[in-house]
């Protein structure tokens, strides 16, 4: 696990996404806005995680 600078909050599932899945309502676009850094995050992580295991075989 790592530490990620943002989080993503979703309160009530049902008034966050609509029924197809799609952003809705305060909680939509709340996480509209935060899930673009959440990505890039996470996105970090997974390429310094791949570039770490060119260089040292994972200890399990």
């Amino acid at each position: 696990m790592v530490v990620i600078s943002i989080t993503l909050t979703v309160g009530a599932i049902g008034s966050t996404l609509d029924v197809t899945g799609s952003p809705s309502g305060d909680g939509g676009t709340a996480l509209t806005k935060a899930f673009p850094r959440f990505a890039d995050d996470l996105a970090w992580w997974t390429e310094a995680a791949r570039e770490q295991r060119v260089r040292v075989a994972p200890p399990y």
